[in-house]
């Protein structure tokens, strides 16, 4: 009896803290920089925030944990890699969003996201770049003795350069608002997001979003990276609905990038994410 009280209070909590396939921001980058990565994504994990950005990935892999909101029931993975294509073929990548709720070795819920996407440039020269990119997501939700449901959704993205300081990005999620479960269904979030990134100097960043998610409130974030020598990126940004403070560091030694992130929120506690990739 006392074993399924334990359960139910933490089924409970993670109900209260998440929402099914909700934005978990996959990128201690991303996050330090207040989730504002639409307009910024130029690494492996453009995959989750604007496929057009796989256009700058020659060839990386990332991997990367946390416990969100700092609760030891419940885990969130990612991993992802992406490889260059010859000629014009663009860019492919694939990942997985992995969140896990467990108990004495036990899963009491599992969400999982894997994702293929794929990305070209439309026009490219010396002073502007164009680019364009999909993915395709299977999404698979599991409670315990209960049998898994699943859906796939479709991104897509989109990512302007202009002049080599000013990027601008556009992303849909879920544009074929998929919905998950057979008798009562699910729908999965739906989301358009609109960024812009400048570099006022070298080595600087900062970057600008908004995005509307079609069943809640719209979301305003900002952020700012500034790499004070290398190896060293310390980056700031606020995130609202909800309300976020984040910090994060980033290291690339020879190749291997090492990101951590700290965010904090208003009545939640805090939360630290890390990841761990190399660029071959």
């Amino acid at each position: 009896m006392k074993k399924i009280v334990i359960l139910s209070l933490i089924l409970i909590q993670a109900a209260l803290l998440l929402a099914v396939f909700d934005d978990y921001i996959p990128s201690a980058r991303a996050r330090g920089m207040g989730g504002a990565y639409t307009g910024v994504a130029d690494d492996v994990h453009a995959l989750w925030f604007n496929p057009a950005g796989l256009t700058n990935v020659k060839m990386e892999v990332q991997a990367g944990f946390s416990q969100l909101y700092g609760r030891p029931f419940s885990e969130f993975k990612t991993a992802a890699v992406g490889v260059g294509l010859p000629k014009k073929l663009g860019t492919l990548a694939v990942g997985a969003r992995l969140f896990d709720v467990g108990f004495e070795n036990e899963n009491l819920m599992s969400e999982q996201i894997w994702t293929a996407g794929h990305a070209f440039n439309l026009q490219s020269d010396i002073h502007s770049q164009i680019s364009v990119g999909y993915t395709l997501n299977y999404h698979r939700l599991q409670f315990i003795d209960e049998d898994a449901d699943d859906a796939f959704g479709v991104d897509l993205g989109a990512q302007a350069l202009l002049h080599g300081r000013t990027k601008l990005g556009f992303s849909v999620c879920n544009i074929n608002q998929a919905m998950m479960g057979d008798e009562n269904q699910h729908p999965l979030p739906s989301k358009l997001a609109l960024g812009i990134s400048y570099i006022p100097y070298e080595n600087v960043v900062t970057t600008l979003e908004v995005k509307k998610d079609f069943a809640k409130e719209t979301e305003f974030m900002g952020g700012v990276e500034v790499r004070l020598f290398e190896p060293l990126a310390i980056r700031f940004g606020v995130h609202s609905n909800p309300a976020t403070w984040n910090a994060g560091i980033g290291l690339n030694v020879k190749g291997i990038e090492l990101d951590l992130a700290y965010s904090t929120h208003s009545v939640l506690p805090g939360t630290l994410y890390g990841n761990l990739g190399y660029k071959f």
